[in-house]
């Protein structure tokens, strides 16, 4: 199962520094299908290794507004799912609540969850 992340959209169930490590839950990420088809996947997380962070981490949960993924000054989008990347990466997340959380990290792992079931998107 292989799909493209898009991190507006997506709802985020925590974030957890251990050391140089971040790691970001997300309850339901907005994804998109190999065909295309728009949907919500549930279990993704993105561990960000070498990884140092600003911002509000304790109000860094919920919807997100906007979110960037940028490597070497280059944005990223939408994410292989499930993918990884490594080099100079910069993540910016916007949160509807008004928090902000930025961080720099030497790689990025994005995985799914065994089991996570696809839910298309059936908004009109």
């Amino acid at each position: 199962m292989h799909f493209t992340l898009e991190l507006p959209g997506s709802e985020v169930r925590d974030v957890a520094a251990h050391g140089d490590v971040l790691r970001i839950r997300l309850s339901a990420a907005s994804v998109r299908g190999a065909d295309g088809e728009r949907g919500w996947l549930p279990g993704v997380t993105l561990r960000l290794a070498g990884a140092t962070s600003t911002g509000d981490a304790p109000h860094a949960f919920g919807l997100l507004a906007d979110g960037e993924l940028q490597l070497g000054g280059r944005r990223i989008a939408p994410l292989p799912l499930p993918g990884a990347l490594s080099g100079a990466l910069e993540l910016a997340l916007h949160f509807s609540n008004g928090s902000v959380l930025e961080a720099r990290a030497a790689s990025l792992e994005l995985t799914v969850a065994d089991g996570a079931g696809f839910a298309p998107d059936l908004s009109c």
